[in-house]
């Protein structure tokens, strides 16, 4: 590494994330999956993996920390882990999550490794990326597929610009002036979180995160849509809806719920943040659900939750915990330490992210069809996390969770309540003859 000068201070969120990750095991690295649809082999695809790290800044970061932690970008890509799995096929998801989730990122080295995962022809079918959330988020990473993708169809001659968080999306967020005027936090009557009870509790050294996914057919997932126009009411909105209404088959269900959403700064800040931005660029929202809310149908659930969402937009609370610019790093040292230690309770609420059509990210690709994402649960918040998109006209679903806080038994009870509402749901409406 050179002896260079910083890029810039973390912010608040990006700190916490880097803390997260090294007190709670790995919490919150952000793990994502894409399966090769076309013939391309190892030294191909390296050679696109070098140029994607030799074009955008964060691929090439690192952290350093004294009194206050530092972004430097000066990694070459020969610093970058990476491992070439052989006669890998079929992938084992759940198996392969868990192994790489469980390999903490060195980040005063590097943000970033790969996994590649070869068939009996030598061919590559994988690629898993395992990425500390504190320098990327989800949309960054369908920036990096859409990049490679361009470059392994020929087209690196055309180079892109590539864009880098000039500020922390704290400060982002922050300097919004309809967003500066502090209002009430907007609930559904008690805003405390209800701290459903984990089933065991563990400190973070022996918390292990998992994930599984679930695919809806296109036929049914053009139903949800046409459901969602007919209804007036966000496809996003009936995820969250189902997300409350699965959670019923958890042990540790309570009536009260609280919901959290992260969001895309981009949305907030308009033309402040570069669209095709490498960085941490999440927002967060979160809202409470009282019992009598909680025991509304599907549609009035999702239309009140997409009504709360609005308020809280309008609001101006987009962290949690509250973050400012000014952060002192040992007060976030301290949130990642309690998040570490043994509880008896998820502090926080069921966690629904929805990512939309990735197309609309990456544009068609050629070498790319399927894809999964998800943050490794570690730090204990969430019971459940859910990650949706669409990918070519199907619905994806991933389920992130984090045992002995939650068991695999449970989480599949869930993973299955919540697709079969979502199939009778689309299934059940008189769309077909309307």
């Amino acid at each position: 590494m050179k002896n260079t000068k910083p890029f810039r201070e973390l912010g608040a969120q990006e700190a916490l994330s880097v803390e997260l990750t090294e007190k709670s095991n790995g919490a919150v690295q952000l793990a994502v999956f894409f399966r090769v649809c076309n013939s391309l082999g190892i030294e191909e695809l390296l050679k696109g993996m070098e140029y994607l790290h030799n074009l955008h800044p964060m691929l090439r970061s690192r952290i350093e920390k004294n009194d206050h932690a530092y972004w430097f970008c000066d990694v070459g890509f020969e610093t970058i882990p990476f491992e070439i799995k052989h006669d890998a096929m079929p992938l084992n998801y759940q198996e392969e999550f868990r192994r790489l989730g469980s390999k903490v990122l060195e980040l005063d080295k590097y943000v970033y490794r790969f996994t590649v995962y070869m068939n009996e022809q030598e061919e590559v079918k994988w690629i898993a990326f395992m990425v500390s959330h504190a320098a990327m988020d989800g949309r960054s990473l369908l920036i990096l597929v859409r990049d490679l993708d361009r470059f392994l169809r020929g087209g690196s001659g055309s180079k892109p610009s590539a864009s880098i968080m000039q500020k922390s999306v704290v400060e982002y967020v922050s300097s919004i002036k309809h967003l500066k005027k502090r209002q009430s936090a907007v609930g559904g009557g008690n805003d405390v979180s209800p701290k459903w009870p984990v089933e065991q509790a563990a400190n973070a050294s022996l918390r292990m995160g998992c994930s599984m996914y679930r695919v809806l057919p296109k036929k049914l997932c053009s139903y949800l849509h046409l459901i969602s126009k007919r209804e007036n009411v966000q496809v996003t909105s009936i995820y969250n809806a189902i997300a409350v209404i699965a959670a019923q088959s958890l042990p540790s269900f309570r009536s009260t719920t609280e919901l959290t959403l992260p969001i895309n700064a981009q949305y907030l800040c308009k033309r402040q943040i570069d669209r095709d931005v490498i960085g941490e660029c999440t927002a967060v929202l979160t809202i409470s659900l009282s019992s009598d809310e909680n025991s509304l149908d599907l549609l009035n659930l999702a239309r009140l939750i997409q009504r709360k969402v609005y308020l809280q937009l309008r609001n101006g609370h987009f962290f949690k915990p509250p973050l400012v610019p000014d952060y002192s790093l040992d007060e976030i040292k301290d949130l990642a330490k309690n998040s570490s230690a043994e509880k008896d309770y998820f502090p926080s609420g069921i966690c629904v992210s929805n990512v939309g059509d990735i197309s609309e990210y990456t544009g068609p690709l050629m070498f790319f069809d399927f894809g999964v994402a998800m943050t490794v649960q570690t730090h204990g918040e969430h019971p459940i996390m859910l990650v949706t998109c669409t990918i070519d006209g199907e619905g994806v679903f991933v389920f992130g969770y984090c045992e002995p806080l939650v068991s695999k038994e449970s989480a599949l009870k869930y993973v299955e309540k919540y697709m079969k509402t979502l199939r009778d749901f689309s299934e059940s409406s008189d769309i077909y003859t309307s």
